[in-house]
């Protein structure tokens, strides 16, 4: 850290996110949750080494820099209980890295059956230099066993004019990660109501655009996903989405640049998707030609 009080460097970042800001169009305020989001990950690596592993919206902006939607939560697996989650993220607080930054953790409870595999949910309040600088939500869910080894990625470099280092996170797999969005797109709930969350099909059309997927991994994935949990089985190929998802896209796919009509959206996922469901998929997806190759 090359700043010597918490004040200065709180000037200097400001400063910094909103130039970036300016400079990209990206949100200043997702860009000030961004480096919430770094910091808590690092007090998470020193409190927590091993037992926890990121996934949704987080770990795909990770992967696809800003191009993804904005969030406001991180998503955690472990392969324990909320009394040990809840013990770390006390451990959190405590950690201090002399880079002027504070936490304060709680919990807030469960989320509603619609987010998908979370089980409790924190709220986290940073303040930078004795000031309130954001907050954020921490969802974590639990899975025993996990039954597959964490990928590892760097996290965005925010930070470096400040002399500090983007951290390396351990992350779900990217097939793992999109079965188990292709799950949550599918699911229904209660009496065959279908899941509320456009946001799935953006990430998997941005998917579909820009990653590398290897079609033996992701057929292994989807069958562990919808075997495991149980709740419905794999489709043959990918379902349409309600028409009543057609306003909150359009205002998701603005947001990240792709088309904003829900039918086009659709028909690019399903082109990713279809052959891996129907089990047809070989080699790698590649999304220059956008197909199986």
């Amino acid at each position: 850290m090359k700043y010597r009080s918490g004040a200065a460097f709180r000037q200097a970042l400001e400063q910094r996110l909103l130039t970036r800001s300016r400079d990209r169009g990206t949100s200043l305020v997702r860009l000030r949750k961004a480096v919430v989001f770094d910091r808590l990950l690092v007090r998470l690596a020193i409190a927590a080494p091993d037992r926890w592993v990121l996934k949704g919206a987080l770990a795909l902006d990770f992967r696809l820099g800003e191009r993804t939607r904005t969030t406001k939560d991180m998503d955690l697996v472990r392969g324990d209980n909320e009394a040990a989650a809840t013990s770390d993220l006390i451990a959190v607080q405590a950690v201090d890295l002399d880079d002027f930054f504070t936490f304060d953790i709680e919990k807030v409870g469960a989320p509603g059956e619609m987010l998908e595999g979370v089980a409790v949910r924190y709220r986290v309040r940073a303040e930078l230099g004795g000031r309130r600088f954001e907050e954020v939500m921490v969802d974590i869910g639990f899975s025993d066993p996990l039954g597959w080894k964490p990928e590892t990625i760097q996290a965005p470099d925010l930070l470096a004019f400040a002399d500090i280092e983007p951290i390396e996170v351990p992350v779900l797999p990217f097939e793992q990660h999109v079965a188990e969005k292709v799950h949550a797109y599918t699911r229904t709930y209660g009496q065959g109501q279908r899941s509320s969350r456009a946001k799935d099909l953006i990430d998997l059309v941005l998917v579909k655009q820009l990653m590398v997927l290897d079609a033996a991994r992701l057929r292994s994935a989807l069958v562990g996903v919808f075997e495991g949990r149980r709740q419905q089985g794999l489709p043959d190929r990918l379902p349409p989405p309600p028409t009543d998802w057609a306003v909150p896209y359009r205002k998701l796919a603005k947001e990240v640049g792709i088309d904003p009509d829900l039918r086009a959206g659709y028909a690019e996922a399903a082109v990713l998707l279809d052959p891996a469901l129907a089990d047809r998929a070989t080699g790698r997806w590649d999304p220059e030609q956008a197909s199986w190759e």
